[in-house]
């Protein structure tokens, strides 16, 4: 086992840290609120296929150019194609992309990670208890209507990120993910019992796994795909730099089936933690859409026993699952920057700073810029910065980074140095696995990213 500081120091680290990279508020914020809009159970039938047979596919592809070319994206697809000698474009395009997509996820993602953190503390001081749905609206206008108090809780969620990704690999990614990744399970079973107590359990298991007609539009369907691609964070190049830093004990088709497993659990659960109480308030609509966290949830816990109890444990459960994620994202960057000569700290930092200047985008897309809609004149009228940064990664840089992937392992690298890297090369599962990527994969992906374009 390698013992250098850029190397995991063991199996056990590698996949709680990857599956760090992989839960974060796709699953906690986004996968109960896009389940709920589209109608539950049809919803989450097609998204496991997605995360089966596309995402999960795609996820050990990464991992394994990861380890092939052991460094940051595109370092790690320069030198693989160098090595092959292979010709045609040149992936380590692919790679920038991927980590220009980080940097403009983080500067939303941190956005809202800061008011979940910003709500923890209201809610210890006994906010929601007792309030009535007006007074929680007015609570989260007014907080998205003050830039300097969002800057204040997104400064410091990006910067406790910058402190632990500045550490080395040890020292900051592995001791986190040992901690937090472990609380966040507690946590959301936790809460799962606490509503699955007071909530109405039956209707909640019915709406997210029952059997019932589904509303089987193209929409609903591409939306379960880029859900799947958004809560396992498959296509910007964040899962390579972790194959990168894998030792090579570590056996890929078991870690990508633990770290799946775990992250469609964290989504499993918080549903099971949240449509409970949604279903036991029949005023309350579980297609709420993305206010459904910050709007419809605390509106339910000033309802419940130990409201703001229960409030502060959820938006810190929050606030954990967006940590593990975003330090996971600034990876790729942070990776890239050494190699570029700077000081691990430093690329930090300068990283940190970066997200930050563009998160004022996103926070004043909330505020003062919220009918600010910069691309109307090309067809995108309506959409503020917020929406087109959010919209072009899920629907544009996903798929294709997604389709990239997929095309190099499946295609460009010949079969044998893949089979090479993997030990189950002369098995059903490879041949199931490699067959997927090279055909189902690409299709998908592609019709993906069609779609994303046709209005």
């Amino acid at each position: 086992m390698s013992q250098r500081p850029d190397r995991f120091s063991s199996r056990l680290a590698f996949v709680l840290v990857t599956a760090g990279a992989a839960v974060g508020l796709g699953n906690v914020w986004g996968f109960p609120y896009i389940a709920g809009k589209n109608g539950g159970a049809g919803f989450v039938f097609v998204y496991l296929l997605a995360l089966g047979f596309v995402a999960a596919p795609i996820f050990m592809a990464e991992l394994l150019l990861g380890r092939a070319g052991r460094g940051s994206p595109p370092m790690a697809l320069a030198r693989l194609q160098a090595h092959l000698g292979t010709g045609g474009p040149r992936w380590a395009i692919v790679g920038w992309v991927g980590i220009a997509a980080t940097v403009l996820i983080l500067s939303y993602y941190s956005v809202i990670a800061g008011q979940a953190l910003a709500y923890a503390l209201a809610a210890v001081g006994g906010a929601f208890s007792g309030w009535a749905p007006d007074r929680v609206v007015a609570y989260e206008a007014a907080f998205k209507a003050d830039v300097g108090r969002m800057a204040l809780w997104t400064g410091l969620f990006t910067g406790l990120s910058v402190v632990i990704i500045a550490a080395d690999i040890r020292a900051g990614l592995e001791r986190t993910a040992k901690v937090l990744m472990p609380l966040l399970f507690v946590l959301l079973a936790v809460l799962a019992v606490y509503a699955g107590t007071v909530g109405d359990f039956s209707a909640a298991v019915d709406f997210l796994f029952g059997v019932r007609t589904a509303d089987w539009t193209a929409h609903m369907l591409f939306e379960a795909v880029g859900q799947a691609f958004f809560t396992v964070s498959v296509g910007i190049g964040g899962i390579m730099i972790f194959g990168a830093y894998m030792g090579d004990e570590v056996r890929l088709p078991n870690a990508t089936l633990w770290i799946v497993l775990m992250d469609l659990a964290v989504a499993i659960l918080a549903g099971l933690a949240i449509f409970p109480l949604v279903f036991a308030a029949p005023d309350i609509d579980p297609a709420a859409g993305p206010g459904l966290v910050y709007i419809t949830l605390p509106t339910l816990f000033a309802r419940l026993p130990m409201g703001s109890a229960v409030a502060a444990l959820f938006f810190v459960l929050l606030g954990v699952a967006a940590l593990t994620s975003a330090i996971a994202l600034m990876a790729p960057g942070v990776a890239r920057l050494q190699e570029a000569g700077l000081k691990r700290p430093t690329g930090a930092v300068l990283l940190g700073l970066t997200v930050f200047g563009l998160s004022f985008l996103t926070m004043l897309s909330f505020a003062g810029w919220r009918t600010v809609y910069p691309l109307a004149g090309l067809g995108f009228d309506g959409m503020t910065f917020f929406d087109l940064i959010r919209e072009g990664v899920n629907n544009f840089v996903l798929p294709f980074g997604g389709l990239s992937f997929a095309l190099i392992v499946g295609w460009a690298m010949p079969a044998l140095r893949v089979r090479q890297s993997l030990p189950m090369a002369e098995g059903w599962r490879f041949r199931v696995w490699y067959g997927t990527l090279r055909y189902l994969v690409p299709v998908v992906t592609g019709l993906l990213f069609l779609a994303a374009l046709v209005p």
